[in-house]
Order: C-alpha cells, then structure tokens, then sequence
C-alpha cells in the first residue's frame, strides 16, 4: 500500500502519513481494512473536496470512466444496495432493482446511507461498510484494472483493482446503467 499526494508525492514515513491533517479517520478505517485483507491499493490525498465523480477526474488527472460511484439504494423493503458505477453513467433503477429482486429501488437518503453504511453520500467507499451490503458492480467497471473511489473522505481518494471490490462484497456484476 502506497499513500501519495495528487501531484504524485508518495508520503514517506508512517508517522507522515498517519498525523498529515488531510489523513482523515474513514480514511484510516479504509487503510485499515485493505491492509486487512491483503488488497493492493493506493489512497490519493487530494488538494480540496471532492464530492463529484468530475471532481475527482480533475483532482487526480485521469479519465472520467475510471472514476467509480458507489451510490446507495433501497428497496421496497428497505434493504440497502450499493450500486457502484463509472462516474460517466448513471444508475438505471430498473435494471437494479430486476438484478437484486425488487419490485422498485430509490436513491438512499443521506440520513439512511450514514446509518446503513457508515459514510457520507458523496465520499462513499465501494468496500468497508458499517452492515453488509448488497452490491451490484455495473459490468464497465470490471473493463478497467484500477478504478479510482471514495475514501470516506472528500480529500482522500482510493486507487484499487475493481475485481478486489468484486471479491470483498461478494458483488454481482451486470448491466445497471443508463
């Protein structure tokens, strides 16, 4: 694992990358539950929010697709999705819903996605969540060996393999976008 700035400084020394103000704690549950789990990744600090999958295109200096969205949803049940998509598209609700076996989905609210998931809408991880979540990969997402996501933080960004998300969630991967 690797931590480095936007403009491609790598942070050196544990304590640097630890106690750097811009290190946020979600951040830190993210590294902590990577490095857990064996993935190879790397976490981005950035100069300013990103809340925007264009945000976070421009911060970084790479395309638009290799941006992910991990977008809360829920069913008529009140079960939570994680829909997770390229930050070029966007989610088609009937074919979520016909991938998990919903008769409908919506958009989770602010309010339901901190407590069903832990993180904030806009720096939502696509790994790491609070409760285990139901995921749905759309399939462009695998056509990429590193997407880049949310930290849980808007000022830090995550580089990882998407088939490690895959494996993770235990995601199905399909054709969920408009």
């Amino acid at each position: 694992m690797r931590i480095q700035t936007a403009d491609g400084r790598k942070l050196k020394y544990a304590s640097e990358r630890l106690t750097r103000k811009k290190m946020m704690t979600m951040a830190e549950v993210i590294r902590r539950y990577l490095d857990g789990h064996g993935v190879n990744y790397k976490l981005h600090v950035v100069n300013g929010p990103t809340m925007t999958a264009q945000d976070a295109a421009n911060q970084l200096h790479v395309p638009l697709d290799t941006i992910i969205k991990s977008i809360l949803f829920t069913d008529e049940k009140q079960t939570p999705i994680l829909a997770i998509l390229t930050g070029d598209k966007r989610a088609d609700r009937k074919k979520l819903a016909s991938v998990v076996g919903a008769s409908k989905v919506r958009i989770g609210t602010p309010e339901a996605t901190r407590e069903l998931a832990g993180f904030e809408v806009g720096v939502m991880p696509p790994v790491a969540h609070k409760n285990r979540i139901v995921t749905v990969i759309d399939q462009k997402v695998m056509s990429f060996n590193k997407v880049y996501g949310g930290s849980g933080t808007a000022e830090v960004l995550m580089e990882i393999d998407p088939h490690d998300i895959a494996r993770l969630t235990d995601a199905k991967v399909a054709d969920i976008s408009e």
